[in-house]
């Protein structure tokens, strides 16, 4: 069998006749978040009286399919489709892996709950496969025994990552950037908070969301050599400068618990979300008010 993730018992009545093993996940290309997982089967011939000599009975998997859990808890995910064209599986008198493939539309929404439920760590799933089987031209009473597994964080990361390069900068952190995008530096820094908090290490995400702020402060005086006070002053009301620049001084202000105090608990990765969340928000109002 293929090494993988994890293995289960296929079953036809009550005679174990191989096993279904997931040997992988990886991104799929798409207008939305699409995972598919590589499957591996090894399928012998049905031997009812326990002996493995003789010739068995032979049978095909015509169909299969299921659904995603996640957690402790086995919570619904989404459901699994067949995502390749194939040819039925086929049992086989000798220990031969057989491949195929079963996908899930995450979107945004769902690819988000499971970073939640991983918190920077591996990632915990079940599949509860079912599966269409002839023998001697009937369909057998056939299942397939849940499949628990766990993602590596490295495989899960690249998964992520892909997802980052093609789809959605900064997961749901994104938004439509118009004035930002002059801080190139800055975003840089946010985005490896994002990687910070992919990776489970949220106090560096929120460092680095601080960081983004101070270099946007620091071209904002390259530019115009003011204080972002002064540069404020020019385009809003006093009322406006100080709320401002209030604001930005907080979003630096987690970032400077957990730098300058020994004492500072850990984050959350909620609290690291909004950390990136306000950096990103102050960057584009900031300059969208200083823009030509």
């Amino acid at each position: 069998m293929a090494a993988g993730y994890g293995a289960a018992d296929l079953m036809i009545g009550r005679y174990s006749v191989g096993q279904v093993s997931v040997t992988g996940v990886t991104a799929v290309p798409a207008l939305s978040p699409r995972i598919r997982f590589g499957l591996s089967w090894t399928l012998g011939h049905r031997h009812p009286s326990g002996e493995a000599n003789g010739p068995g009975d032979e049978y095909r998997v015509l169909d299969f399919g299921g659904q995603l859990r996640v957690g402790a808890d086995a919570l619904f995910v989404g459901t699994l489709m067949r995502d390749e064209s194939w040819s039925p599986i086929r049992s086989l008198p000798y220990v031969q892996t057989q491949g195929s493939s079963v996908a899930l539309d995450l979107g945004e929404h769902r690819l988000e709950q499971l970073e939640e439920h991983r918190a920077g760590g591996v990632l915990s799933l079940s599949m509860q496969l079912w599966c269409r089987i002839e023998m001697d031209g009937a369909t057998a009473n056939a299942r397939i025994n849940d499949v628990r597994f766990q993602v590596p964080r490295d495989d899960w990361l690249a998964v992520v990552g892909d997802f980052t390069g093609e789809h959605f900068d900064l997961l749901e952190v994104r938004y439509h950037l118009a004035y930002a995008n002059c801080c190139q530096s800055s975003l840089l820094e946010l985005r490896r908070a994002r990687e910070a908090v992919d990776r489970g290490n949220f106090d560096s995400a929120v460092i680095q969301a601080r960081k983004a702020v101070s270099l946007m402060e620091e071209s904002i005086r390259a530019a115009t050599q003011d204080d972002l006070k002064a540069a404020l002053a020019g385009r809003v009301d006093e009322e406006h400068v100080k709320l401002y620049t209030g604001i930005v001084s907080r979003a630096k202000g987690m970032g400077n618990i957990t730098a300058h105090r020994a004492e500072a608990r850990e984050y959350t990765r909620v609290e690291a979300l909004f950390a990136i969340r306000l950096a990103t928000i102050v960057l584009e109002v900031v300059a969208g008010l200083l823009a030509d």
